[in-house]
């Protein structure tokens, strides 16, 4: 069955073999692991899975899609979902030795990221292929910014290597990096109030150049003492920095 190619969901799928062992091989899948691929597309990455584990659940929003993948893996016992991933109740996901990977779709993979992250569900470790200059947003070894500061609460995030256009059809007109999340629990989640904390990144980061004094202005009726300089830019100031923002704003609310 031909293919049909949909630019509306972002479909660019994977066709280099060596990238694709290269993925599996980053993924460290043993057979014990139950894994979750979002976006399965044309199955090239689901066959490489099922070579290292038959525990394997994959979503793939594309009706057409779904009913090839039906159909190549006939044989397999794959518990394929024809479901929209960013509509599924995270909270009902309880699998031992999970594993989250995909090569996702780069006009929804920063939301699907900070699902995975802001649903706190176990898992070992997850393995994107998302935009390159995503990726670099999300690695909080840069300059800070809202998506990094999220991510540095939550996981560690390290880039393994860049893929290059042409080892996908249809080609994209950027490079895409591999990525590795890691859950940490360096912070205590459940003490702070993150919805507001995400508020204050939020309008921290309104005008990310301009001195971090001006949205503070915003955010406080009488102007706190901070330990950090008030005239730098938010990209600036790490976590711990937005951490004694988020702490003076309760004690004054």
């Amino acid at each position: 069955m031909a293919i049909a190619y949909k630019k509306s969901l972002g479909q660019n799928f994977l066709r280099d073999h060596l990238f694709l062992e290269r993925i599996i091989s980053s993924s460290e899948i043993q057979n014990l692991n139950n894994v979750i691929e979002i976006g399965s597309g044309d199955g090239a990455l689901t066959e490489y899975i099922l070579e290292q584990t038959q525990n394997l659940t994959a979503y793939e929003i594309d009706n057409d899609l779904f009913k090839i993948l039906l159909m190549k893996f006939k044989m397999h016992d794959v518990n394929f979902i024809n479901e929209d991933f960013l509509k599924i109740n995270l909270s009902e996901i309880r699998k031992n030795h999970l594993i989250i990977m995909g090569n996702l779709p780069y006009n929804v993979s920063s939301q699907i990221i900070l699902k995975i992250l802001e649903a706190d569900i176990e898992y070992e470790h997850c393995i994107f292929l998302i935009q390159k200059e995503l990726a670099q947003r999300f690695n909080y070894g840069n300059k800070s910014c809202k998506i990094s500061l999220i991510a540095e609460l939550f996981c560690d995030f390290e880039i393994l290597f860049d893929i290059p256009p042409e080892a996908f059809f249809p080609a994209p007109k950027v490079t895409s990096s591999l990525i590795k999340i890691t859950k940490h629990n360096r912070y205590d989640k459940k003490k702070m109030k993150y919805k507001t904390f995400k508020q204050i990144l939020s309008m921290c980061f309104a005008n990310p150049r301009k001195k971090i004094l001006n949205p503070l202005k915003n955010i406080f009726k009488v102007m706190p003492k901070f330990e950090f300089d008030i005239n730098c830019r938010p990209e600036e100031l790490e976590i711990d920095d937005y951490f004694e923002i988020l702490r003076k704003y309760e004690e004054q609310s």
